[in-house]
């Protein structure tokens, strides 16, 4: 039987060039402190259930209707007296305040959940319910939550949503500077009567080198408008602490803007190669590497010639057996070898099996992150 010999070329110095350093607006990889998404929850009860609802053996239920009658002047004797009501089931009830804030007046969408024994909640309406703060020690009610239920998953009927059914009665205003003396950072740098944002990086993005960028771009457009030396310090991989002038506390959102517009080069991120075996995909990201090595794997072959010659357009040829090789000197990069192997239409599981083995020889210089 003949066999196919294929090489694939790669230029690793090329390839080193081609991935630079990235443009970032601040804005878009941070957030303020303060900004963040608050809950308001409450119980209630959904009515017109065809047959659905709880029924007698929820007794919560029926004493939590008993309670609404009374309060709508249609009191009844005995929980007992409802015993035979199948229209109606006790609820949990939700909403999200966006993360910057709501005024008295506005309507949210609220999440409603079967927490009795009901089939369904399609068709029903939630009675108005009030809703307070996630945390019960503050007694405020914030909205009160009405409407039809909309169930958006068929599989899961008892759980709906109702849009626009939350009316804010309290404002919802958050507060984005603080005083030095509240910040957690102790710092030479922060003055406890002054005020301070601090800027938090994304999750994803939380780097000592990125927290240091953003401060140094921040200093360098920002500092002579506030006639200082310095306006801002990374305090950590995750903070950044941005000193707020006094002309600008009254009335600090276009300090804000200011800085969320500035752009900072984004720093080499971390070497990591995530694989995720359900959906098949592999993502690289950061210098990630791999050192000569070779492997066999389902009888096919990759060769990787460093330097490449002079030819652009290289020979393609095949062999029953996979090898990665490299130049003492020069690594090659994953994205080479899995461009390679996409060139000979290895299949996903292989490709997976390729880097998990490499990853366990210690030839793959990058965090190797697998999600089963």
């Amino acid at each position: 039987m003949r066999l196919t010999r294929i090489t694939i070329l790669m230029c690793v110095a090329a390839a080193s060039n081609a991935m630079g350093q990235v443009n970032v607006r601040i804005g878009d990889v941070t957030h303020l402190k303060g900004q963040s998404v608050n809950r308001l929850i409450g119980t209630g009860l959904v009515v017109g259930l065809n047959g659905t609802g709880d029924g007698d053996q929820y007794a919560v239920t029926m004493r939590q209707l008993a309670q609404a009658l009374g309060n709508l002047a249609a009191p009844v004797g005995s929980p007992e007296e409802l015993k035979n009501t199948k229209n109606v089931a006790v609820v949990m009830v939700d909403a999200v305040i966006p993360e910057n804030g709501v005024r008295e007046g506005d309507q949210i969408n609220v999440n409603v959940s079967s927490i009795g024994s009901a089939k369904s909640l399609a068709g029903g309406r939630l009675l108005i319910t009030p809703l307070m703060y996630h945390d019960l020690r503050i007694e405020t009610i914030y909205a009160f939550a009405s409407g039809k239920v909309q169930i958006t998953d068929p599989t899961t009927a008892t759980v709906g949503v109702v849009e626009d059914g939350a009316k804010i009665e309290e404002d919802v205003l958050l507060g984005f500077t603080a005083r030095g003396s509240e910040l957690p950072f102790a710092n030479n740098w922060v003055d406890p009567r002054e005020e301070y944002i601090t800027l938090i990086l994304d999750d994803q993005q939380s780097s000592f080198g990125l927290a240091v960028a953003i401060a140094e771009a921040i200093n360098a457009e920002l500092s002579l408008a506030a006639d200082v030396e310095r306006v801002a310090m990374a305090a950590d991989a995750r903070n950044v602490i941005v000193w707020v002038p006094p002309f600008q506390r009254g009335d600090p959102a276009p300090w804000i803007r200011d800085i969320q517009e500035l752009s900072t080069l984004m720093p080499p991120t971390k070497a990591q190669v995530v694989i995720d075996s359900d959906t098949g995909t592999i993502v690289v990201s950061g210098d990630a590497r791999i050192s000569p090595v070779a492997v066999s794997q389902r009888g096919l072959t990759v060769t990787v010639l460093d330097p490449p010659p002079s030819d652009p357009t290289p020979q393609l040829t095949s062999k029953s057996f996979i090898g990665v090789t490299t130049e003492e000197n020069i690594n090659t990069k994953v994205t080479d070898l899995l461009e390679a192997l996409n060139q000979l239409n290895v299949p996903i599981e292989d490709r997976i099996a390729i880097l998990k083995q490499m990853s366990r020889a210690g030839k793959l210089h990058a965090e190797l992150v697998t999600k089963e």
